[in-house]
């Protein structure tokens, strides 16, 4: 039996929660054991279920930085990611760091699966475990000096690009000064891992647009999307002859109200799911073709029957409609969101609007995503890829447990 560290240390919401407890399934259902190590704890028996309760899985709280950044622009390389994430200030940031290799060293796990947890790379250098890196790639830089800035849409400056490494090499180097490990070379170093697995498709690759291709990196690996979690809720659909549209989308976004006025007077059949969505507005924008969930959907199955989904890009509810062979319409809020938003436009599978577009161009856009056409077309040969691909959960536990076996 081996024993896995599955760790999430950084971003929010379930993108990096779900597919943790997708690979922890196969891993446990082989008798291994699994230690999780996240963010948000509060999530661990929503989107683990009854997995949270398995005799061989632990749970415990990340390290994590509280401390918001303020007076600098919106970050536009990993470097100034992490800037954000405590690396300005090694004397704060070795607090983080400690705990990490504490855990380590109590846990004692034959491998680290790392989604977007830098720290914890950081603090598992010199020690003997195997590295496995996995996720939707935005926060999984090629390996260059410098990493390229991922704001593809804004001029960055060179020498900020090269200026933020500088530093924040320099913090990483002073931590592992300290514990006697060999210091990076180049900031890209943080993230070398045995194995990098891409869980998307190359061409929504947030980095594809890069001067060099992945297929130059010979520890990383496309594997596809993890299939959406086949639970939540399955609410009729109100009736309609006009197509069917599946709405997931956050309350606080200004662009949100301005979507619900337009699927309101469309005459679609929506459901929408909007959680944390204040009842006064489901009161106002409700009617008898726009019906909002109570409670969170199986967005695997809704996807399938609807046809098309209004969201703001977030990599699992896109994959989700891309698997089912269904166009979108993306209203992205922040970097990584506008960043897919745009590699599944560029594939001709959804359109992008920016939040002054919604209230002239959304109801164009729905129409032209429901009615068969070129974007259905593009949509439909992502879920061709989907459904040549083997299980991908089932893959990326079969690499853990190569990896870990090697000892």
């Amino acid at each position: 039996m081996a024993r896995f560290l599955l760790a999430w240390e950084l971003g929010g919401g379930l993108g990096h929660a779900t597919p943790l407890a997708q690979i922890a399934q196969p891993l446990l259902e082989a008798g291994h054991e699994v230690q999780l190590v996240l963010r948000d704890l509060s999530l661990l028996g929503p989107v683990f279920g009854p997995l949270a309760r398995h005799a061989r899985l632990q749970a415990w709280q990340a390290p994590v930085w509280q401390l918001p950044l303020a007076g600098q622009p919106p970050p536009a390389t990993y470097a100034e990611l992490l800037a954000h994430a405590g690396y300005l200030d090694a004397a704060r940031l070795q607090g983080l760091a400690q705990a990490w290799r504490t855990l380590f060293t109590l846990l004692k796990p034959q491998l680290l699966l790392a989604d977007h947890a830098p720290t914890a790379l950081l603090a598992a250098r010199g020690l003997p475990m195997r590295r496995l890196l996995a996720g939707t790639g935005c926060f999984m830089p090629p390996p260059r000096q410098p990493m390229p800035p991922f704001r593809e849409w804004t001029p960055i400056a060179p020498h900020r690009v090269r200026a933020a490494e500088e530093r924040l090499l320099a913090t990483c180097n002073q931590l592992l000064t300290v514990w006697g490990e060999p210091p990076l070379a180049a900031l890209h170093e943080l993230l070398a891992a045995d194995e990098r697995c891409l869980l998307t498709w190359p061409s929504l690759d947030p980095y594809a647009g890069t001067s060099r291709p992945r297929s130059d990196e010979p520890a990383t690996r496309y594997f596809g999307p993890l299939p959406g979690r086949d639970d939540g809720s399955l609410p009729d659909w109100p009736a309609s002859d006009f197509g069917r549209v599946l709405a997931y989308l956050r309350p606080e976004p200004a662009a949100t109200e301005a979507a619900l006025a337009v699927l309101q007077a469309g005459p679609w059949s929506t459901v929408a799911w909007v959680p944390g969505l204040a009842a006064s507005l489901k009161q106002r924008h409700a009617s008898a073709h726009l019906q909002f969930a109570d409670m969170p959907l199986n967005m695997a199955r809704m996807a399938g029957q609807a046809d098309a989904v209004l969201c703001h890009a977030g990599a699992g509810t896109v994959h989700a409609a891309l698997l089912q062979g269904r166009p979108l319409v993306m209203l992205p809020t922040q970097a990584e969101q506008l960043l897919t938003a745009r590699r599944v436009q560029a594939a001709g599978a959804g359109v992008l609007l920016l939040e002054g577009d919604v209230a002239a161009q959304l109801h164009q856009a729905v129409h032209d995503a429901v009615t068969e056409g070129p974007m259905r077309q593009a949509a439909q040969a992502f879920a061709r890829q989907g459904q040549a691909a083997p299980d991908v959960a089932l893959q990326l536990a079969g690499r853990c447990i190569a990896l870990a076996s090697q000892g």
